[in-house]
């Protein structure tokens, strides 16, 4: 489950521009169908009883070559942005 979750992400990360925003924006974001599968591995790591189920995720993020959607490493500071704007929202 956990890989393929990965796999997801890495098909659908890097930078992801709304429809409702023209060519040449700068107000990139996250797909659908990563903060999808984001939210996954976030409940996964959860229930598995990680104590820093957000630095677990970082980890899992960079280990697997999963950028943010500005294209930079995954980092637990990113990652806690994620959580906070996005995640928490669909748990």
């Amino acid at each position: 489950m956990v890989n393929r979750l990965l796999k997801e992400c890495k098909k659908y990360q890097g930078e992801y521009l709304p429809t409702n925003h023209g060519s040449g924006s700068w107000a990139t974001t996250y797909s659908r169908e990563f903060l999808k599968a984001s939210t996954e591995l976030y409940k996964i790591l959860v229930n598995a009883k990680s104590p820093w189920p957000l630095d677990d995720l970082s980890t899992l993020f960079i280990e697997n070559k999963i950028p943010s959607c500005r294209g930079t490493k995954m980092t637990p500071d990113k990652v806690e942005y994620l959580f906070n704007k996005h995640i928490k929202h669909n748990i």
